[in-house]
């Protein structure tokens, strides 16, 4: 026998009754809350909707209909549950009197109807609940399922000025860059293209897969925010790199070699990687249609103002070694100006950052960079390849990686717009580092003296250029040296 009996006895019957009592007190409760939600139907321009959606700085007329309103029912309260703490939409009123609330009748449904106006403030998800009150001491009586609101972006003026200003800008120097790159050194490298290899090797196979890595370690709850980082992990390089590394003594003629065979290998390299992974991160994206249109213009958008260089430097020699030298300042501006415009204009963009964001946005070209340098390093290249192999692996072309995201999740918009924030974060943290490095070197140059006391590498082959247009330009009668006299000769 039990030395607890019957001790033991009572104590499991104990536990039984507790356990009953806890299951029916839950049930109870349920049914409780269950009674004190009702039914409301909203209409937008006589329309029965299931949601509510609002573009930002535009207002809608949202109509409600209430099916039954309790006898001691005052006021009706039109509450925002916002979840992120954003102000994403404005309602007026917010607490409409019962005493206004009429029957009405508009063919969809009839009830106790009411209206209230909603405003997007800034877009994003939110909810709406109805709840009624007593009026007295602002006790809920009963309240509504909420409906889901969503509020699209809105046309953005800064943008539109900033894009456009973009176009412009990178268009120019990449006339410039065609004044300075060299047909023979690229037709060289592409002949024996060992260091355009090695790039769309860290391009196309590191980048793609340490974005996953990243993604999977910092964005695992929200899958959108991993999508985006994907994204950009698998677009070609951008046209940034090739300032950069001018900028940084790298080779000029590798980088337009390496961003013209990336962006072309675009077509295959991105599906290739959207199609085995995108859907292990974010299954309800829509993958079928990828933005060819836009990988066409950006090769269109190189080759054509670089022929236009290259022609320059043909037809006027001159005019292409003052083009070359603009070229720096020009690249300096550019990057100020992404760096101060770009961010105001899209400064709304970064209420949506959080750690996480940022250490995305700068573990992913910081690790680009790290990773092609230590490549082009074990495979032996020279100092000037290093240098571009680095930086066309870490600068990445985010607006490529923004357009796929609109497409993907066009269906679900605004979650587009807001997953803008993660290549925004990298091409806001991409310059860090290279700002870094251009000011170092630049340290390095004064204190070598060398901007004072050795002539620069590029006004050296300006100088020979503009020599040899003189040369080639010379009239019929010109002058010869013959054993240290100056005599005229007729060509």
């Amino acid at each position: 026998m039990c030395p607890l009996y019957p001790v033991h006895l009572v104590l499991t019957y104990g536990a039984v009754v507790v356990c009953v009592w806890a299951a029916g007190l839950g049930t109870l409760v349920g049914a409780v809350s269950k009674a004190a939600t009702f039914k409301i139907h909203y209409l937008v321009n006589g329309t029965p909707v299931d949601a509510l959606e609002v573009h930002e700085g535009r207002q809608q007329r949202v109509t409600f209909y209430i099916d039954d309103l309790p006898p001691q029912a005052a006021e009706v309260y039109i509450r925002d549950e916002n979840p992120d703490h954003l102000d994403h939409i404005g309602i007026d009123p917010d607490k409409v009197s019962v005493s206004q609330i009429s029957e009405e009748s508009d063919g969809n449904y009839t009830g106790l109807g009411g209206s209230f106006n909603l405003t997007g403030r800034f877009l994003g998800f939110t909810r709406v609940r109805l709840v009624l009150s007593d009026g007295k001491n602002d006790s809920e009586l009963m309240v509504s399922d909420p409906v889901n609101v969503k509020v699209q972006r809105g046309h953005r003026v800064l943008n539109t000025i900033f894009i456009h200003v973009v176009i412009a800008m990178v268009m120019v120097a990449y006339i410039n860059m065609g004044c300075a790159i060299d047909l023979k050194v690229i037709k060289e490298t592409l002949r024996r293209p060992v260091a355009p290899a090695i790039g769309l090797f860290c391009q196309y196979l590191f980048m793609p897969l340490v974005s996953y890595g990243l993604g999977y370690g910092l964005f695992y709850d929200t899958p959108e925010m991993w999508l985006g980082l994907f994204m950009t992990g698998c677009s070609p390089g951008g046209g940034g790199s090739n300032m950069w590394t001018y900028l940084l003594g790298g080779s000029l003629d590798l980088s337009v070699t390496m961003t013209f065979v990336s962006t072309l290998g675009a077509f295959v390299a991105l599906p290739l990687w959207v199609f085995a992974l995108a859907r292990t991160i974010f299954q309800n994206g829509h993958y079928t249609r990828l933005p060819y249109r836009n990988i066409a213009m950006l090769v269109i958008g190189l080759v054509v103002p670089l022929g236009i260089g290259l022609l320059i430097k043909w037809k006027s020699p001159r005019v292409a070694a003052v083009l070359k030298r603009l070229l720096k300042p020009i690249s300096i501006i550019f990057i100020v100006f992404i760096m101060t415009f770009g961010v105001y204009a899209n400064l709304y963009i970064f209420s949506f950052f959080d750690w996480r964001v940022a250490v995305g946005g700068l573990l992913l070209p910081w690790l680009g960079f790290l990773f092609g340098f230590v490549a082009a390093v074990a495979t032996r290249r020279p100092f000037k390849e290093i240098i571009a192999i680095s930086i066309e692996t870490g600068v990445q072309n985010t607006g490529l990686a923004i357009g796929v995201l609109k497409l993907a999740l066009r269906e679900l918009a605004p979650l587009g717009d807001i997953t803008m924030v993660v290549p925004i974060a990298v091409a806001t943290m991409t310059p860090i580092p290279l700002t870094i490095a251009y000011i170092a070197r630049r340290v390095q140059q004064c204190r070598k003296g060398k901007s004072a006391s050795i002539p620069d590498e590029d006004e050296e082959e300006d100088k020979l250029s503009v020599q040899l247009s003189t040369t080639n330009s010379a009239s019929p009668l010109h002058k010869t040296a013959t054993n240290g006299h100056t005599k005229t000769i007729m060509a």
